[in-house]
């Protein structure tokens, strides 16, 4: 109705005008319209990470790259909130406070599934966008990734670089989706060294490993002191402990989510990447050009989402066969020819 009667005033003003000043001025009246009636309002976006991570861990940095780099190129109205993931009913009212002020609303990891559901549920009209949770619901876009087939690329490198054959993992979580990690980077350790020895940690039960860096050290002196000399840590923030450990005992550490080869060049033996800034920034474009995709969607090796990074820091470390090998199981990994585990047998042995 508002733009009915906008389109009347004008017609009538130009009509009008025919007797005043004739035909001739009237294409310039009827093709100017009142300044920001037709101007689009730029997206609202909010993203409400787990916790104070941005700072403290590549996975959360990763994301506001990415935030950061849209609100460059498109034109956003960005929010970021530091969540509460070990308060429950204060991390559903930040998504709610985030739901009530946005047209978009984004934040990851497994440990705000369910408090985003249902807030999703109780905002039907607002779009949602959660990463590393499989969520199906009508207004939320559920973004994953295989991390499992990254995770083995990386275990073959551990597999043919590790000279004592002991070979160490070291998660924030033992929940299913650091499992996947797990699963994955076992297979691929087995795929080129099946005698290889593998040594597990977990740092948690839940979310909380992923702030304790003390106890990742911990855990990882103890697996170096056992002859292990590659520890892939899959652990958010508490990797800077496994990084530490690492560095004073002059071993190898795999590092995950973004490239940290540049940490400690000589000692981050690779990095198992995902492409989550690439990926932030696709659902928000989406978004802005009206083409939100709810759903749940999955990234792996084959889109070029998931892979492993070398670089000048970590190159002089991996020998032209070792590479030849790792891109011969990317490509069989590609044509289905390997399928990578993504659960692991519980309990361990």
């Amino acid at each position: 109705m508002k733009n009915f009667s906008i389109f009347n005033k004008y017609f009538f003003i130009a009509f009008g005008l025919i007797f005043i000043c004739g035909c001739e001025a009237i294409q310039d009246v009827i093709l100017t319209e009142p300044p920001g009636e037709t101007d689009t309002a730029p997206l609202r976006v909010t993203m409400v990470y787990p916790s104070d991570c941005v700072d403290t861990a590549t996975y959360c940095g990763a994301f506001h790259i990415g935030l950061k780099t849209a609100e460059a190129k498109l034109g956003i109205v960005l929010t970021e909130i530091n969540g509460d993931e070990n308060d429950p009913i204060a991390t559903e009212m930040f998504l709610r406070e985030a739901a009530q002020n946005s047209e978009l609303v984004l934040t990851a990891g497994y440990q705000m599934g369910t408090a985003l559901a249902r807030v999703a549920s109780e905002f039907p009209d607002v779009q949602f966008a959660i990463f590393d949770v499989v969520l199906n619901m009508p207004n939320v876009a559920s973004v994953n990734y295989k991390s499992n087939e990254g995770s083995f690329l990386v275990g073959a490198i551990a597999g043919l670089k590790s000279e004592s054959g002991k070979i160490g993992y070291i998660g924030g979580a033992d929940v299913p989706l650091l499992q996947e990690f797990e699963a994955g980077y076992i297979a691929g350790i087995r795929a080129v060294n099946p005698d290889a020895e593998v040594t597990v940690d977990y740092i948690s039960t839940d979310a909380i490993g992923f702030t304790q860096p003390e106890k990742a050290k911990a855990l990882a002196l103890a697996q170096y002191a056992n002859g292990i000399d590659v520890i892939y840590a899959a652990a958010g923030g508490a990797g800077q402990g496994v990084l530490e450990a690492a560095q004073e005992q002059q071993k190898f550490i795999i590092w995950v989510d973004d490239n940290g080869n540049h940490l400690a060049p000589g000692i981050v033996l690779t990095s198992m990447t995902k492409e989550i800034s690439a990926s932030v920034q696709r659902i928000i474009r989406e978004t802005v050009e009206g083409n939100f995709m709810a759903g749940i969607r999955l990234f792996g090796v084959a889109d070029g989402d998931v892979t492993y990074a070398v670089d000048e820091h970590n190159q002089p470390l991996l020998s032209d066969d070792l590479i030849m090998t790792v891109e011969s199981l990317k490509a069989q990994i590609i044509a289905g020819e390997i399928v990578v585990p993504d659960t692991v047998s519980l309990p361990r042995e």
